[in-house]
């Protein structure tokens, strides 16, 4: 949750005033500024909220999960 709401993450449909391009990660963005770049999704297909750790693709190939400040 720290880094959710962290001010610099930014979960966006819009690219400066149009819809968010294929290109870019259409429907939507999710940008992470604290986090290496492999922790940055290029396009979000699912998304929920648990108290616990769910694991994810990184992570389960034996990478940290902290990846970031």
């Amino acid at each position: 949750m720290t880094t959710a709401l962290h001010p610099q993450t930014l979960l966006t449909l819009r690219f400066g005033d149009q819809i968010l391009p294929t290109e870019y990660g259409f429907p939507m963005k999710l940008r992470i500024p604290t986090k290496l770049g492999y922790k940055n999704p290029k396009h979000i297909t699912a998304m929920f909220v648990t108290n616990t750790d769910p694991g994810g693709y990184w992570e389960n190939d034996g990478y940290n999960w902290f990846g970031g400040s």
